[in-house]
């Protein structure tokens, strides 16, 4: 009674998934012994001719600020020499003004010395006139204007004679 029996099954699969989405422009190649030639439709040459473009483009930059810089130098430096000349010429007209200033001020402290010179012997004058009338009790005035007095008397006299002369005269 014993029944042996024995089975053998083998499956093989090989599934391959190939998920194509989102691929613009592209190729699949299944298969073996295939040779596949890639080429970039002349990206590179372009990238180097954009390169040499841009670098030509740099160089120009450049010299055309080297020019811009050394222009702004130039004006600088005109700007700068215009500035000193012009603060020369404020500084030398201020001490020119100051001289004069200065020597106003002597010539002016010149006439004030001078004038108080002449004041106080003007004064001292009058205190001598002063002194003289308080120590004589006012007759030095007196005596002055007595003076005066009879110098006139004597010349009214003096006419009135000549005037009787000329008048007698003519008789």
């Amino acid at each position: 009674m014993g029944s042996r029996s024995n089975s053998s099954n083998t499956t093989s699969n090989d599934v391959k998934n190939y998920n194509l989405q989102g691929i613009e422009a592209g190729a699949v190649v299944n298969g073996s012994g295939n040779t596949v030639t890639v080429t970039d439709q002349g990206a590179i040459k372009e990238a180097f001719s954009f390169g040499e473009s841009a670098l030509e483009f740099g160089g120009d930059v450049v010299e055309s600020n080297e020019k811009v810089t050394k222009y702004a130098l130039d004006s600088n430096t005109d700007v700068a020499n215009n500035a000193l000349n012009e603060g020369f010429g404020f500084a030398e007209s201020a001490i020119e003004s100051t001289n004069k200033l200065a020597s106003n001020s002597f010539d002016f402290a010149e006439n004030l010395v001078t004038q108080n010179s002449t004041n106080n012997a003007n004064s001292i004058s009058a205190i001598k006139e002063l002194a003289k009338t308080v120590t004589t009790g006012g007759a030095s005035d007196i005596a002055d204007q007595s003076t005066r007095m009879v110098y006139a008397v004597v010349g009214v006299l003096g006419v009135g004679f000549l005037v009787m002369m000329f008048i007698g005269a003519r008789k």
